[in-house]
């Protein structure tokens, strides 16, 4: 097999997962953030293809590290923040949210389980092991200072983060909250 091809099968599938998760956090913005209104078009069944297709191209993209000759990690070095010390932080920081993100879009199938108001509070912290996956990418991504790669991310990622704003500034603070406690 050739040398690079564990190297060229991670990059792809991190790439993957960062287009699809960006894709997946803005439908679900859009869904909970109650942008579609009324019976309009149902987004569930996209926001739930988007996200499990964002986890398969994450564990592509941790397992074909372990192929890669040049990295030659271990298992612990792709599952354990700081256990390899390559491209720290940015190495730990992929590896928090690749968790965040498993554990997070895993719970959708255990929120009878969990609670869907308990659930829908944990499903937020979505929004910040995306973040994470983005800072990921441009801190250690092979591509992340080329042209295509920026153009690109800004095109999945900069929709997502303005529907991200808008959800954080249109919630009211505890303090301000009208709802009796």
């Amino acid at each position: 097999m050739d040398q690079h091809l564990f190297w060229i099968a991670s990059r792809a599938a991190g790439t993957a997962a960062l287009l699809l998760s960006s894709a997946a956090v803005g439908v679900g913005l859009t869904m909970g953030g109650r942008l579609v209104k009324g019976r309009g078009i149902d987004l569930r069944a996209a926001h739930e293809a988007l996200s499990l297709a964002t986890l398969i191209a994450i564990v592509v993209h941790a397992a074909a590290l372990l192929g890669d000759s040049y990295l030659n990690a271990g298992a612990l070095d792709i599952t354990v923040p700081f256990a390899s010390g390559y491209k720290e932080p940015w190495m730990s920081i992929g590896i928090v949210s690749g968790w965040g993100l498993v554990a997070l879009g895993i719970s959708y199938y255990f929120r009878s389980k969990i609670g869907v108001a308990r659930w829908k509070r944990l499903h937020r912290w979505t929004a910040l092991a995306w973040v994470l996956g983005l800072a990921h990418s441009l801190g250690e991504g092979t591509d992340a200072g080329t042209v295509w790669f920026l153009a690109m991310t800004a095109i999945v990622t900069v929709p997502a983060l303005v529907l991200l704003f808008v959800r954080l500034l249109s919630e009211p603070s505890p303090a301000r909250s009208t709802t009796p406690a």
